[in-house]
């Protein structure tokens, strides 16, 4: 006997709703591979050896069953599957806002540390303008005086 032979019923059933489903037209390679084994690992495995056996010695209500079972799974994963893709964009999108936000307050920083210096430059030419003011007056007494003093002479 050939273990080659041997596979788990339920595949085939799973493949077959997934294709009629026609997932594949929408959704990455990724997407699929992980809803077969999310569906699978939801059912119980059932092994057969040759498919055409299971239409001769099963009831119809086994079938249905069955299919029941991984039309459930099936749906079930895609929910997860689903809401696990929404979630990865949210993070993603809260990434990229956090990343933006960051970069603005860097701009940010740069305008206000270029503001500062600019503000401590126009501080010490106004300080060195007081100064020079302060001289010129105190030329302007001086020569004041010195011309007082010779007109008194």
């Amino acid at each position: 006997m050939a273990l080659s032979e041997i596979h788990n019923y339920y595949e085939d059933l799973v493949r077959k709703y997934i294709d009629a489903l026609e997932l594949v037209t929408t959704r990455s390679d990724d997407y699929i591979a992980d809803l077969y084994c999310l569906a699978l690992n939801q059912l119980p495995v059932h092994y057969i050896r040759h498919g055409v056996d299971m239409y001769f010695y099963m009831s119809d209500e086994k079938r249905q069953e069955m299919e029941e079972k991984v039309i459930y799974a099936v749906t079930s994963a895609i929910s997860w599957l689903d809401n696990e893709e929404r979630e990865k964009n949210k993070l993603k999108t809260l990434e990229a806002q956090h990343k933006k936000a960051e970069e603005e307050a860097k701009r940010a920083k740069e305008v206000a540390d270029e503001a500062e210096r600019k503000a401590r430059k126009a501080a010490a030419i106004a300080a060195e303008l007081a100064r020079q003011s302060k001289h010129a007056k105190q030329a302007l007494v001086d020569t004041e005086e010195r011309q007082g003093g010779m007109s008194t002479d």
